[in-house]
Parts: C-alpha cells; sequence; structure tokens
C-alpha cells in the first residue's frame, strides 16, 4: 500500500491539530459561551462531520498519486488553478502566522522578555527542511510524534479534570446565540483545518470508507476539545480562562504531577515543538504544492529542483508573514482570534466547494467517455 495510509492521515491531522487548537480554543469557547464553553467542540462536531464527508467525497474515485490539488486541477483546469494559486498563497502565509505563534507561546512560557526573531527564524528553517523532504517521511514522523503528544496530554487531562469545579461547567443560564455560535464556528474553522488540508497530500492508496473512518475521527477529536476546554474552564472559570493568553498551559503550569509542575511545563512546552513543526512543514509542503499545480510545473530532480524553488518561495513568504504580521502580543492576539479564524473559515470553504465541482466534472467526463466507447 502506497503511503500516506489511513493511520498516517490521523495522525499528522492529530498532531498538527494540537498547536492551533491549544492556542485558540480554550479561551474562545470561555469568551463565547462561558461556563458552557466546553460544549463548543460538541456542537461544532455535526458541521465537521459534514465536512468530513463533503472531502471524502471530493476525494472518491481518485487515483492513487493524486491528491485534492490534483483533483481541483484535473477538473476545473482554469477555475481550479487560480483556486489552487490563492490557497497556495494561504497556507504560505499561515506557515509565518503558525511559527511567529510558536514563538509567542515560547515567550510567554519559558523564555519571558526574549525577541521573537530566533524562534522564528529556527521554527521556518526546520519547517522548510521538512518540506524539502517527502510528505512520507513527514506522515511517519507524525505517527511518532502523536504517541508522545498523547502520552504528554492524557495526565494532564485526567488531573485537570479532577481539579476542576465541576460546578463551573454548568451551562446555565444559556449562552447567548449569536457569541455561542462564534465559539461554535471557531471549534469548526480548527478541526476543519486539518479534515480539508490533510487531503491535499493524501497521495497514498485511496483510503477504503474514507468518510466514515475520518468521521469517527472527528468524533474523536472534538470530544477530546471538549474535554480539555472543561478542564480550563473548570479549573480557571470562564473569565480568567477567557483573559489568559495561554490558557492550557496556565493549567499544565497549575497542575502539580507528582510534585513536579515546573519541569511538567517545561516538557509539554518542549514537545509542542512536534506539533509546530509537523504544522509549519505540512503548511509549505502542500503550498509549494498547489503552487506547482497552478503554474503547471512538472516535477525535475536536482537541488534546483521545481519542488525546492517553490518551497523556498513559499517560506520566504512565510518570513514576511512572520515578521509583519504582529509587532506586539496585542496585535498577534487580535489577528489570531479575528482574521485568522474567518480567513481560515472562508478559505476551507472556497477549497471544499471548488474540489466538489471538480470531482463532479471529473465523473462527468468519465460517465461521457464511457458512452462515447460504446
Amino acid at each position: 500500500m502506497r503511503e500516506p495510509t489511513r493511520r498516517q492521515v490521523q495522525a499528522l491531522s492529530f498532531v498538527m491539530l494540537l498547536s492551533p487548537a491549544m492556542r485558540l480554543l480554550p479561551g474562545a469557547a470561555a469568551r463565547a459561551a462561558g461556563e458552557g464553553g466546553w460544549l463548543c467542540p460538541i456542537l461544532a462536531l455535526p458541521l465537521c462531520l459534514g465536512a468530513a464527508a463533503l472531502v471524502s467525497r471530493a476525494l472518491a474515485g481518485r487515483a492513487e498519486g493524486e491528491g485534492l490539488g490534483e483533483v481541483l486541477v484535473s477538473g476545473l483546469p482554469r477555475l481550479g488553478r487560480g483556486v489552487a494559486a490563492l490557497y497556495a498563497l494561504w497556507l504560505a502565509l499561515y506557515a509565518g502566522f503558525a511559527v511567529r505563534s510558536a514563538a509567542s507561546r515560547f515567550i510567554y512560557t519559558i523564555y519571558t522578555g526574549s525577541s521573537p526573531g530566533i524562534f522564528v527564524a529556527v521554527g521556518l528553517a526546520l519547517g522548510l527542511l521538512g518540506a524539502l523532504g517527502s510528505e512520507k517521511r513527514l506522515a511517519r514522523s507524525a505517527e511518532i510524534f502523536r504517541v508522545l503528544l498523547i502520552a504528554a496530554l492524557l495526565p494532564i487531562a485526567v488531573v485537570g479534570l479532577a481539579q476542576a469545579d465541576l460546578r463551573a461547567l454548568a451551562p446555565f443560564p444559556l449562552p447567548e446565540p449569536l457569541p455561542l455560535a462564534e465559539g461554535v464556528l471557531t471549534a469548526l474553522g480548527t478541526v476543519g483545518f486539518v479534515l480539508v488540508n490533510v487531503p491535499l497530500l493524501e497521495t497514498g492508496t485511496p483510503i477504503g470508507r474514507r468518510g466514515r473512518a475520518m468521521s469517527l475521527w472527528s468524533a474523536r477529536i472534538c470530544v477530546f476539545l471538549a474535554l480539555l476546554c472543561a478542564a480550563v474552564i473548570g479549573r480557571f472559570g470562564p473569565e480568567l480562562s477567557a483573559a489568559l493568553a495561554y490558557p492550557f498551559f496556565a493549567l499544565v503550569r497549575n497542575t502539580g504531577l507528582f510534585g513536579v509542575a515546573e519541569r511538567i511545563e517545561a516538557l509539554v512546552t518542549a514537545l509542542w515543538v512536534l506539533s509546530d513543526f509537523v504544522l509549519a512543514a505540512f503548511s509549505l509542503t502542500a503550498a509549494a504544492r498547489l503552487a506547482r499545480l497552478a503554474l503547471n510545473i512538472k516535477p525535475r530532480p536536482g537541488p534546483l529542483s521545481p519542488r525546492a524553488l517553490t518551497s523556498a518561495a513559499c517560506a520566504a513568504l512565510a518570513l514576511a508573514c512572520a515578521l509583519a504580521i504582529a509587532p506586539d502580543s496585542r496585535v498577534l492576539r487580535f489577528v489570531s482570534e479575528r482574521v485568522v479564524v474567518w480567513t481560515n473559515l472562508a478559505m476551507c470553504a472556497l477549497m471544499t466547494a471548488s474540489a466538489l465541482a471538480a470531482a463532479r466534472s471529473r465523473r462527468a467526463a468519465g460517465g461521457r467517455g464511457e458512452n462515447a466507447a460504446e
């Protein structure tokens, strides 16, 4: 079976998800729905199931070696290339935002007062190295990283829930509909980012019953995120959870595990580099792949191959974005909670709708070809 396999696709999705989810969800859910913020991932589940089903439908009938980008461009040659180019730009800029956000987290949790420049440079350099390698290596690495990250997360989630005030999680009075909807859409965008984007590199043997597999994965992830949000909100209350810059890492800092809370915080912060690396490497890899599809650039081996050149160009865009996007933490928070959230939702919707139209066009063309042959 050609890689990435279903197991690798799900591992890649999980590892990528952790960095944006832990940065955004607990605080955003608390601001949107107060005590009931932990319900936001649960209420987003039907929408996530819909996204998984639609993307799986777009991938139905793809050939081995094709991903969602190839489906898009082959089914809608002109419009598809335009969408691919726009989406490549978005993913390159997102890679820059991701490493800038990771740098801010390091400064907040460990290296207080440091400049983000060195963290951005190292993060993008590692991401570029990952993008220059093969998708198989990135997927295999994600399988290993998933085990390490789960081993770090589970004790924190269990102890955090045990120490939480469960009475603070009662969603009464009920949240206002509009703020609650915003929290639900934030959760949808967080999970939807991987549901829509990981298939760009899903070029292995087509996964059997893919829609069912990714729907079950989405259900597990939404429940998992709800439990982590409950641990944060139950421990700090909705007001403090909403005000904290990184409420999940505040939970880590204040969760005593065998009397070594400080060491646990440093360990978890260090392990989060794995998620940051996979997210940056994936974003650059997918952006470069879409750029080559948009420009109709054929693969060619060598140190100055199209893959290397497009990856380097995407990394340069990411670096410019990282250096310009957030001069201070206040601007970074606004970009993270507003600009990136809504742009991501819009781009994921655009890619999903375009890929569905392209898949329908491919099926229609195949049907016409069969009729002509008869």
